[in-house]
C-alpha cells in the first residue's frame, strides 16, 4: 500500500511540475530549440525532478501504511 500510494502521489505531482516548469520556459524567453538548456531544465528536468520528489516524499511519510514482518 506504501508503494502504490507514493506512486500516486508521484503521478500527481507532474501537473504542478509542469506548471512550474512552464512558467519557468516562459520566464526565459520561450525558446523553441529543444536542445537549448532552458528548454531542457523547464521542460524536462523540473516536471521529472518534481514527480522524483513526491515519491520520495510520499516515501518517507508513508510509514503508516508499510508492512512489518516479523518473521
Amino acid at each position: 500500500m506504501r508503494f502504490i500510494r507514493a506512486i500516486i502521489i508521484a503521478l500527481l505531482s507532474i501537473f504542478p511540475g509542469t506548471i512550474i516548469g512552464y512558467l519557468g520556459w516562459l520566464a526565459t524567453g520561450s525558446s523553441e530549440n529543444n536542445y537549448s538548456p532552458s528548454v531542457i531544465i523547464f521542460c524536462n528536468v523540473i516536471p521529472f525532478g518534481f514527480v522524483f520528489l513526491g515519491f520520495i516524499w510520499a516515501w518517507i511519510n508513508g510509514e503508516e501504511y508499510g508492512v512489518n514482518y516479523r518473521g
